[in-house]
């Protein structure tokens, strides 16, 4: 019974502290998360605690794996372990049956599973949790209290700081898309077809663009243009990101795919970005638009959210529309500042630590 409570420990202990982890290493991730189920449950109301329910609910997490597997403080982490894994197992029961939010984020970015697995992995470690909350009696206390104490609180203060660092700066592991040295690049083409109607029998048909017979007068003359498709069943999609700009022409690969070096400026939302990090990467802008770098603006905000901040700071930054969640996605701050070229990502710097002019001109030297 020893060994199977052990084993039952390092299951559960290790799983927590994984979970932990990932998610506390992207603290905006998971307060993104809790904030789609808080909407999802209609509490509103509680979205301007989302940050500080995201650094609790990952230091508890982490932490309570720690004290597991080292076996601190043990009979109020097994009642903690047990209440967090019933509460937990019905919330995901209730996300598997009626889907309010498509993924819990259990495992952050690192792990995506859908409701039901993460259902059935919950269930699964109900076991073990069972197992080491019904065998107190073969705990084996080995240091003292006081000891235990100490070093629990040495754990939560560490993995706390760690949080609060990638919450002020970036995640330091990135498991998203857009991580450092990836590239974005789409590959392969859209197909665009074009579908005609014969204007006295009706009948439609469609043809790639490309091979539409113009130079025949009598075909022009029988059939109409009705609209276009666009196949991109053959175009590996490395992102989800869409940049239109503001006559609705999609510049996403121009943008993206810019063989110069093509600084991003992604800000999900104008209101709620940083005055200062806005003014930095304005100051930046002005300072290299003329020595080789291109730079883009992207936002989900308003075209007159847009001009107020481009009157504001008289400048002609380049503004373009895009969807704040993948922008979300994209960088972990608001404003972030992400460095492209021909379609890979060279760096990205949170707002706090946005680089000189001295430093992109020696390290990212533009032709």
């Amino acid at each position: 019974m020893k060994v199977i409570r052990l084993v039952s420990r390092f299951i559960v202990g290790l799983t927590f502290i994984f979970s932990g982890f990932v998610k506390g290493i992207d603290p905006m991730g998971t307060m993104y998360k809790i904030e789609d189920y808080l909407v999802a449950y209609n509490l509103d109301w509680a979205m301007p605690a989302a940050i500080y329910l995201s650094f609790l609910l990952v230091t508890i997490e982490f932490s309570i794996g720690v004290f597991l597997l080292l076996n601190l403080r043990i009979k109020q982490t097994t009642w903690a372990v047990l209440v967090m894994m019933v509460f937990f197992t019905i919330v995901t029961l209730f996300d598997a049956l009626y889907n309010p939010v498509p993924d819990c984020g259990c495992f952050g970015e690192a792990i995506k599973l859908s409701n039901w697995e993460t259902f059935y992995k919950n269930v699964f470690l109900m076991i073990p949790t069972l197992i080491i909350f019904f065998t107190h009696k073969y705990r084996q206390i080995t240091i003292s209290q006081k000891k235990q104490d100490t070093v629990a609180l040495l754990f939560v203060i560490a993995f706390f700081m760690v949080s609060y660092y990638s919450y002020t700066n970036l995640p330091p592991i990135d498991f998203r898309d857009w991580k450092v040295g990836k590239n974005m690049k789409q590959s392969g083409k859209e197909k665009y077809y074009l579908v005609y109607e014969n204007k006295e029998s009706g009948e439609k048909k469609k043809y790639l663009a490309s091979e539409i017979p113009y130079e025949d007068s009598v075909w022009m003359k029988n059939w109409k243009f009705v609209e276009q498709q666009i196949d991109d069943s053959q175009v590996e999609h490395k992102h989800h990101l869409q940049i239109m700009d503001y006559n609705n022409n999609d510049m996403t690969r121009e943008i993206i795919e810019n063989a110069d070096y093509q600084f991003l400026i992604a800000a999900y939302s104008l209101d709620e970005a940083d005055k200062k990090g806005v003014e930095k990467v304005v100051k930046l802008y002005k300072k290299l638009k003329d020595k080789g770098y291109d730079f883009a603006l992207l936002t989900s905000s308003l075209k007159k959210r847009v001009d107020e901040l481009t009157k504001k700071y008289d400048t002609s930054l380049p503004a373009y529309q895009a969807d704040g969640i993948e922008l979300k996605a994209m960088i972990r701050s608001n404003p972030g500042l992400l460095l492209l070229k021909n379609g890979v990502v060279k760096q990205k710097w949170h707002y706090s630590n946005i680089p000189n002019t001295k430093e992109i001109l020696q390290k990212y030297p533009a032709k």
